[in-house]
């Protein structure tokens, strides 16, 4: 049988430069899992990531003949050889994988594919598990080895420094684009979806509402109840929203949304059920207040009103403060 040969360590040392070079998340790993091909020399890989929600394990890379049969499929959170190294944190060698009873071979149905051999090792972020890499049956039948475990670890900690870059980078970028009080998108966010929907050319709304009785609100119990308010409006307003649509935080007391396909009249029939259902709601309870808001609603539709983000933005605002004085004529301008 062939010996493995003596780790070539520029193949190391270019796997660690690659941690900073790219936030392209896929390029990196497959360029990394590239030198590992090169150092280890299994016929498979495969990375797979857990899946927070679920716990599943998620093959997201996967190198080899049975490589188009795996991507995205799923393993239970215990199943199998990877299932047992998240649930216990720990990495297996094992050279006769039919032979140990943590090996499932569901994977192998699928795919046709023949497991003889596995060494596979934990993805630690910040000392949590969040997924496993694992190498599959060596070349010319060599047998893997402790000195290949160690390898693969290695390589596994430098998958795991990139994936928390490119984690973190786009937890930022994902910030950037909301409003830090309401969680809903910002305006400049908003904007840009707005001449994006211009430029898809599918009819849609949009929507800008402002608060009645929020002055009302500061006045009387400050700035800090305010923006309490408001915050709490922003996560009603976030439930609220069904997918696609968007919701954000203008400015100020105001909000816009976005209603993909709608026209003006279904933009009208959605600004009056929100418009009920938050008169109906009380804010901040629990600082003893049972505060009620209204709100003032005007909608614009493309491309009947508009076939610009400003046309549209400023129909839109024109018919919210038709509104709001209609509101006020009302009620009395209470």
């Amino acid at each position: 049988m062939e010996s493995v040969a003596r780790p070539d360590f520029r193949i190391v040392l270019r796997a660690a430069s690659l941690l900073n070079s790219s936030l392209d998340l896929e390029s990196v790993l497959r360029e990394l899992l590239d030198g590992l091909d090169r150092l280890l020399r299994p016929t498979h890989w495969s990375l797979l990531l857990r899946d927070d929600a679920t716990g599943e394990l998620v093959f997201t890379l996967v190198r080899g003949e049975a490589g188009p049969q795996l991507l995205e499929r799923r393993l239970a959170p215990d199943e199998g050889i990877a299932g047992w190294v998240v649930t216990h944190d720990e990495a297996l060698l094992i050279p006769d994988a039919a032979r140990d009873p943590r090996f499932s071979a569901r994977m192998d149905a699928l795919s046709g594919f023949r497991t003889r051999s596995v060494v596979a090792v934990p993805l630690r972020v910040r000392a949590r598990c969040i997924g496993v890499l694992e190498i599959v049956n060596a070349l010319h039948e060599r047998i893997f080895d402790d000195g290949d475990l160690e390898v693969l670890q290695s390589y596994a900690d430098f998958a795991a420094i990139a994936i928390h870059n490119a984690r973190t980078h786009e937890a930022i970028v994902e910030l950037a684009k909301n409003d830090p009080l309401t969680g809903l998108r910002n305006s400049q966010y908003f904007l840009g979806a707005v001449a994006a929907a211009i430029a898809g050319g599918a009819p849609f709304a949009i929507v800008f509402f402002d608060m009645d009785r929020f002055k009302h609100l500061v006045d009387t119990h400050g700035h800090v109840c305010g923006s309490a308010a408001l915050a709490a409006v922003g996560r009603w307003l976030g439930d609220e929203l069904a997918p696609g649509e968007i919701g954000c935080r203008f400015g100020g007391d105001e909000f816009a949304l976005l209603f993909p396909g709608a026209d003006r009249a279904a933009a009208d029939a959605r600004c009056h059920a929100l418009g009920t259902r938050l008169a109906a709601r009380t804010f901040l309870d629990e600082e003893g207040l049972h505060a009620t808001l209204g709100a003032s609603f005007g909608a614009a539709a493309f491309p009947l009103d508009g076939d610009t983000p400003a046309a549209l933005l400023h129909r839109a605002d024109e018919r919210m403060y038709a509104s709001k004085r209609d509101r006020k004529l009302a009620r009395g301008n209470d």
